[in-house]
């Protein structure tokens, strides 16, 4: 039994966190040699993400006959944190190695005040105000992503139903941006490839993409990338 859990005020087993009744948010699904779904639940007025698998395995070089895929994600949110990147909090996190497949919990902290750039896009009302919205979210993704990318990490999955942002206490004008979904989150062996599919991804995926908010995007993004200014970036350009 692996138990990669943090400290914190809430006490409970793995039997208690298993057996918690929430919604789920992302139904069970066979993949992976597994299964997986995530659950929201509510506990002592608070909110909390509870990952269940059921075999749901990768493969590396490193572990060849496979390692539970949620060891796999708390690494990479703990590697986030230290990298000053705002990601879910890890409450409990502990892996059950018994005969047959082994069983894995990812529990976190909901992201207060947070809301997914997919769910407010498509639930915000059009107006001048949404597009100022946008336009700062596109500009502050650029810090965080590039921080990421630098230290050579691909986050694997950059859709916008996982990048998060808040207003800043205080200043209303500006966001704060938080990244979820990180179990493909890997190592790449430089910059550049770390940020070519991260890139081209968010270029797919994310709303209401004109050549304005891309070049506010790639402005911020490269001011942060450690890429040389020679270096061709074709992957750069909203047109690649």
């Amino acid at each position: 039994m692996t138990n990669l859990s943090t400290p914190h005020d809430i006490s409970l087993s793995f039997d208690d966190w298993w057996q918690l009744d929430g919604d789920w948010v992302e139904e069970p699904n066979q993949r992976r040699g597994g299964e997986s779904g995530v659950m929201r639940c509510h506990l002592e007025e608070k909110i909390y993400y509870v990952k269940k698998q059921i075999g749901h395995i990768c493969r590396t070089l490193r572990y060849p006959l496979g390692c539970p895929t949620i060891e796999r994600e708390a690494h990479r949110l703990g590697i986030c944190h230290q990298l000053g990147i705002s990601v879910p909090e890890i409450v409990f996190c502990q892996v059950r190695r018994a005969k047959g497949k082994p069983r894995s919990l990812l529990v976190t902290h909901d992201l207060a005040g947070y809301r997914s750039v997919d769910e407010w896009y498509a639930t915000e009302p059009d107006s001048p105000t949404k597009q100022q919205m946008l336009s700062r979210i596109y500009a502050r993704l650029g810090e965080p992503l590039a921080r990421l990318h630098n230290n050579r990490w691909q986050h694997g999955c950059l859709y916008d139903k996982h990048i998060f942002f808040k207003s800043m206490e205080g200043n209303d004008s500006d966001v704060e941006i938080a990244l979820i979904d990180l179990e493909k989150c890997r190592r790449k062996l430089t910059v550049a490839r770390a940020s070519e599919r991260d890139v081209l991804q968010l270029c797919r995926h994310m709303p209401d993409l004109n050549e304005a908010n891309w070049r506010t995007f790639v402005d911020h993004y490269t001011q942060h990338l450690n890429l040389s200014p020679t270096r061709e970036k074709k992957w750069l350009s909203l047109n690649n």
